[in-house]
């Protein structure tokens, strides 16, 4: 067991855990809050060290104080009164593990105490992340919530998880399918509740037409948007494309394939995008078992080819559990937008998409698969957070609404 926030002997977690069970909540939106993720924000967005990391600069940028304002009046106009759940318990995901300050913060902002739960395996971000949470953590200013927050990490361990779940008013549990299986057979209190944030599966929906006619410069800013969708996370975010689907008419689906696929290998080269050989043998793997079962019917370009495609055969599902990430693409064409509801099931999260307007998207919508596609946003907005997370808002999950009459 490892406290990683605030400073405290690691071997006290157990009393640093009642100690924050016993904390009342605090008022939505208290300026003590307020002022304690802004300062994180600026502390993240102002050190040199972490200007680099891109992932970083999202996060501190979505933190910003005139972020936070626009999610109280957004928080206020909810109907009723409403208060702080008590304490939440997050465990967070190990592929993306940032997506864990998001949860942690909104359920600040409302006034819950927090436990978080974070892998043991770390990477740069994490460190430089979790130093700067500390620095702020450390300043007298912020006493009140170094007492109702608590960020641990270890090895999964069913005796632990039992005891945070135990005290918890609210479990968060993000990650893949089999984790959260083995999460939820942990006992909850009677009165607490849970919100899964499950494995899923993304796509981008691209106008052929469109693409075919765009300047240069305004083609190198969807080129660019695209890598920051699919890249910065390895495609391993829920909410990065893994599918491209091309949208129009025979002539200008070859000519915006011919088009796209250069531009972005050469913007992938000059950002000098590179992965350890495993990765690469992972992706020549998945290509030739999704061969084997017949879910793909060709390659566009070698297999060895890096970002690598894969051309899906007709009325093929299976393929959402097979793609290893690492800039593999599947790809498929449709006439039109509508005619893309045949491949969607309940496993995809969010459409990207470029050259559709809101009545096109809406009637996309209109007859999609139960359960399916809980996000459209433009190319470029993959990654972008919002409060409404796979259709839950969360401002509204962490706190409770209590009626006058």
């Amino acid at each position: 067991m490892e406290v990683l926030a605030p400073h405290m002997d690691s071997a006290n977690w157990k009393d640093g855990y009642k100690g924050l069970l016993a904390q009342p909540v605090l008022p939505p939106f208290d300026p003590v809050v307020l002022d304690f993720i802004d300062a994180v924000s600026k502390r993240l967005l102002l050190e040199v060290a972490t200007r680099s990391l891109s992932e970083l600069m999202v996060v501190a940028h979505w933190m910003r104080m005139a972020h936070l304002l626009e999610l109280r009046r957004e928080f206020r106009r909810q109907e009723g009164l409403r208060v702080a759940r008590g304490v939440v318990v997050h465990f967070a995901p190990a592929n993306v593990d940032s997506i864990f300050l998001y949860s942690w913060f909104l359920s600040l902002l409302v006034g819950d105490s927090n436990l978080v739960r974070l892998s043991t395996r770390r990477g740069l971000q994490m460190n430089y992340l979790l130093a700067t949470i500390n620095h702020v953590l450390d300043q007298p200013a912020f006493a009140a919530i170094r007492a109702r927050n608590l960020i641990l990490s270890y090895e999964h361990d069913d005796s632990v998880s039992t005891i945070l779940s135990a005290g918890c008013d609210v479990r968060v549990l993000w990650g893949g399918d089999q984790t959260i299986a083995a999460l939820r057979r942990l006992e909850l209190p009677p009165l607490a509740t849970e919100l899964v944030f499950a494995d899923r599966f993304s796509l981008a929906a691209l106008n052929a037409a469109a693409i075919v006619g765009l300047q240069h410069k305004p083609f190198h800013e969807l080129v660019c948007q695209f890598f920051n969708d699919t890249f910065w996370f390895d495609q391993l975010a829920c909410s990065s494309p893994r599918l491209v689907a091309w949208i129009g008419e025979r002539n200008d689906l070859i000519a915006a394939q011919k088009r796209f696929w250069p531009a972005l290998k050469a913007y992938v080269t000059e950002r000098r995008v590179s992965y350890p050989a495993v990765v690469g043998i992972n992706r020549m793997t998945a290509l030739y078992a999704c061969a084997a079962r017949g879910e793909i019917d060709h390659l566009p370009v070698p297999v060895t080819e890096f970002p690598a495609r894969a051309h899906l055969g007709h009325g093929i599902l299976g393929f959402r559990e097979h793609h290893c990430g690492g800039g593999l693409f599947f790809e498929t064409e449709r006439s039109a937008l509508p005619l893309l509801a045949d491949i969607l099931t309940s496993k995809d999260q969010t459409l990207c998409y470029f050259g559709f307007n809101r009545d096109d998207l809406t009637q996309l919508a209109r007859i999609l698969p139960t359960r399916s596609i809980d996000r459209m946003v433009p190319v470029g907005r993959a990654l972008a957070f919002s409060h409404v997370w796979d259709g839950v808002d969360l401002l509204h999950a962490f706190s409770r609404r209590v009626d006058i009459n």
